[in-house]
């Protein structure tokens, strides 16, 4: 693929989506909410932060981190000289299974992270968050800690190029799944059909992110919901029969960009360490 058509293509992948996806939201909401919100220049800071760091390192392309680091990853996972089980089959495969092979390993790799990140305590507190968001639309999507970002990211991205996915499939790809990733956490009244073919929606995520305890730790699938129904993790209540949920996310938790950085670590020394070292001074003084 052309290094401009790609370079027009993410950036319409960045700045398109959240012009576009905020529009639809006000004129066919699953419910009303308002656009101005608490969190509101934090979650538009997560959207654009490797716009932010191109221009602090002057670099050509936008800066990905978790890329970089998922990149570095497999160099030192894998083999390097190509004779690896399957390594490099993808290489001469057309785009059509190329992507039909990167569809399915990545959604493997999201379910499986996915799923960790929410019954992993030490895990949780970095996800959590993406889950303090109390008002979920499209711009809320990025919210991600850092680690957690490299979490989902490095995974897929190792097998990726462990397999030899070719460039172009990569890039259409990761086109998708930014679209759907901010579809999905969107406040759109989208249509609930698509969970005949297996797509995720607005209205299947949301549960999800919702603090109705039914649907905690449901729903962990990324664009496809096939691996939820398999492992018995999908919840779908027709809106007919229960409303959508409308609250979500932790009201408690900061709104900060920065206080997200370094809350978890503080959360878990709160949780662990602490306690560690008050059971261990108790235990001295018994001595």
């Amino acid at each position: 693929m052309n290094s401009t058509l790609q370079y027009w293509l993410e950036l319409f992948s960045t700045f398109g989506w959240f012009l576009l996806l905020p529009i639809i939201e006000r004129i066919w909401p699953i419910h009303r909410q308002p656009f101005f919100r608490w969190g509101l220049i934090s979650d538009t800071i997560y959207t654009y932060q490797n716009f932010v760091l191109k221009w602090i390192t002057l670099a050509a392309q936008p800066v990905v981190l978790e890329g970089i680091i998922a990149v570095w990853l497999a160099q030192q996972v894998f083999p390097v000289t190509g004779d690896g089980f399957l390594q490099g089959s993808l290489t001469q495969q057309s785009i059509g299974v190329n992507l039909i092979i990167l569809v399915i390993v990545g959604e493997i790799a999201f379910y499986i992270v996915h799923y960790l990140f929410h019954h992993v305590p030490a895990l949780w507190e970095f996800h959590r968050v993406h889950h303090s968001s109390v008002i979920l639309d499209s711009l809320s999507t990025s919210r991600f800690h850092l680690l957690e970002r490299i979490g989902f990211s490095a995974p897929p991205v190792i097998f990726m190029l462990y397999l030899g996915a070719t460039p172009v499939a990569i890039v259409i790809y990761f086109l998708f799944r930014n679209f759907m990733d901010r579809y999905i956490h969107s406040n759109i009244n989208g249509p609930r059909w698509t969970h005949k073919i297996m797509l995720s929606s607005p209205h299947f995520h949301r549960w999800h992110h919702a603090t109705d305890p039914v649907a905690w730790n449901k729903n962990f699938s990324g664009d496809f919901i096939v691996l939820d129904i398999l492992f018995g993790t999908a919840y779908d209540p027709d809106p007919k029969d229960k409303p959508p949920p409308k609250e979500f996310g932790d009201p408690n938790y900061s709104e900060n960009f920065i206080v997200h950085q370094y809350m978890p670590f503080l959360c878990l020394y709160r949780r662990f360490v602490k306690p560690f070292l008050i059971h261990s001074q108790e235990s001295k003084a018994k001595l």
